[in-house]
């Protein structure tokens, strides 16, 4: 038989589970929160516009920046390369601003050398020019329109000569390349010498120093284009 304390107990366990009973028949909303899971916030259920975006510093570069990244470093490799090959001349800070003038393609000894045989044909083309203006000049001395005609026949032949050097690079001969450049060098001396002779000044001076330079940096590039 069971003794007065664990009665007791029992009926206060049988109190206490009647009471619970009735609390969760009473409350339909205590029994949901007991009862009812809730539900799992999942990615899908997060709005779009409410995840974090991504800033625009951080984005990839555009088509344009990408262009001009790529056309950046070609013109690096370019410059490179002249250069380089400018710096085996004897004046490689004329042969740096003429060859990046007149360059075509790729930058290598060979297409180098087209270009600094252009700028030199183009600059004794110019000296012709200032030739015959002076020439023109009624004020010229009959010393210095002689001079004069010795500098236009000369302009003359460095220009034949530097055609000649053209087709020599076209025929990989070697031998007439370098005597054709070597002759501009000759003829705009030349052009000089006839004013000492004739005992007055020349006005083309500049001229003759600037073609003078520009048939070595011709060598100078030929010999490194192996033809």
């Amino acid at each position: 038989m069971a003794t007065s304390s664990e009665s007791r107990a029992l009926l206060l366990l049988l109190v206490s589970a009647a009471s619970a009973l009735l609390l969760l028949s009473s409350s339909p909303a205590v029994v949901d929160a007991v009862c009812v899971p809730r539900k799992l916030t999942t990615l899908k259920s997060v709005a779009v516009d409410k995840l974090p975006q991504t800033p625009a510093s951080f984005k990839g570069p555009s088509s344009h920046a990408l262009a001009s990244l790529i056309a950046s470093k070609a013109a690096q490799a370019v410059d490179h390369t002249v250069v380089d090959v400018c710096h085996r001349t004897d004046y490689p800070d004329i042969c740096i601003s003429s060859v990046r003038a007149h360059l075509k393609g790729t930058a290598n000894p060979l297409s180098m050398l087209a270009a600094e045989i252009e700028d030199c044909t183009e600059k004794t083309k110019s000296a012709a020019a200032e030739v015959a203006k002076f020439a023109a000049d009624a004020s010229a001395s009959p010393a210095e329109k002689m001079a004069l005609s010795t500098c236009k026949e000369n302009y003359g032949f460095a220009l034949d000569s530097l055609t000649n050097a053209q087709k020599a690079i076209a025929a990989h001969d070697v031998g007439t390349l370098n005597s054709e450049l070597s002759a501009v060098i000759t003829f705009a001396s030349t052009c000089d010498d006839a004013f000492v002779e004739m005992s007055v000044k020349s006005p083309l001076t500049g001229a003759d120093r600037i073609l003078q330079k520009l048939g070595s940096n011709c060598l100078a590039i030929a010999a490194q284009a192996h033809l």
